[in-house]
């Protein structure tokens, strides 16, 4: 039998989805949406990205999300914002979004899509997305997640972002590619987790 983190995903997305919840002079200044946006392109892949300032944006990005799984386009959803243990944190409002807010979102998203969503989180304590997993029911909001164990700085988030998707073009499972990245920047904190692996990561979300 597999590991969790050796399960693999077989799917080809039709786009990257960008959600960007940061302040307007953070995304202007530290550019982690632009760049990555520029990369996406660069390398053929189809990208388009949502600003979202407040929980209003925020939720109406996810419900358009959920017509457009609908409507049959498959996406890794890659979400650009602050963050902790409770949820993302919207800086501009000061607005704190928790995870459980995201859950029938991301289940309608991942049935859509046949249960192939994957959730990209650049933010600090972005592995506590795994959180949206409701434990108690067998409809997952993602096939898995990739998320930092703890604060995550710029350069770092950057350098994720660009070997991550470099490895998606060269065609290797998430999970190898996750394992691959966490080798070459010899860093524990990045993790892919599959959401039935929710109680596999309990633990280490609880050392916190």
């Amino acid at each position: 039998m597999k590991k969790d983190n050796e399960i693999e995903l077989d799917v080809e997305y039709d786009l990257v989805f960008i959600i960007d919840c940061l302040p307007e002079g953070e995304y202007n200044d530290l550019r982690i949406s632009q760049d990555l946006m520029q990369y996406l392109a660069d390398n053929g892949i189809q990208q388009t990205t949502s600003i979202c300032r407040n929980e209003k944006l925020l939720i109406a990005t996810l419900q358009y999300l959920v017509r457009l799984a609908a409507s049959g386009i498959k996406f890794c959803l890659h979400i650009i914002s602050h963050g902790d243990t409770n949820g993302l944190y919207i800086k501009s409002t000061e607005q704190e979004i928790p995870w459980i807010k995201f859950r029938n979102f991301l289940k309608n998203i991942n049935n859509a899509m046949g249960k192939t969503l994957m959730l990209n989180m650049t933010s600090c304590l972005g592995l506590h997305g795994i959180k949206i997993v409701d434990k108690n029911s067998i409809i997952h909001p993602f096939f898995g997640l990739i998320g930092y164990s703890d604060d995550l700085e710029v350069n770092r988030a950057k350098e994720i972002n660009k070997l991550f998707y470099q490895k998606m073009v060269d065609n290797k499972p998430v999970n190898i590619a996750v394992q691959e990245i966490k080798k070459e920047l010899t860093d524990d904190k990045l993790y892919c987790i599959s959401a039935i692996g929710y109680k596999a990561i309990k633990n280490t979300l609880n050392k916190q």
